[in-house]
């Protein structure tokens, strides 16, 4: 499988142009393990700060549909501190499952 590549990023998700053909591009290099921003390309404002990879790579391919609504974003490594723990706390679904386990 080929990724296409934007200005030295790899894109890892994109809508279809129908509904705004956003995308979301990766500018982690290989093997980055450390903390991870995502990038709102419309704003420049980072909008998550995630401890993985992978949950940041899911919180942006939310973010650009048109449910998450922050049009094409983009992921940096950061030494910016966590701002959520994962997607789910993202979109604040994490807490509502807790609350109800714990119920």
């Amino acid at each position: 499988m080929t990724l296409k590549t934007r200005s030295s990023g790899t894109v890892i998700a994109q809508v279809a142009d129908q509904i705004g053909g956003e995308v979301a591009t990766s500018y982690l290099p290989a093997g980055y393990t450390g903390h991870c921003t995502i990038v709102a390309e419309s704003t420049s404002d980072a909008i998550a700060v995630l401890s993985s990879g992978i949950e940041a790579f899911r919180v942006a391919a939310y973010a650009i549909t048109p449910d998450g609504s922050y049009g094409s974003v983009s992921i940096h490594p950061t030494q910016l501190d966590e701002t959520h723990e994962s997607f789910l706390d993202w979109i604040d679904v994490g807490r509502k499952i807790r609350s109800a386990v714990e119920d």
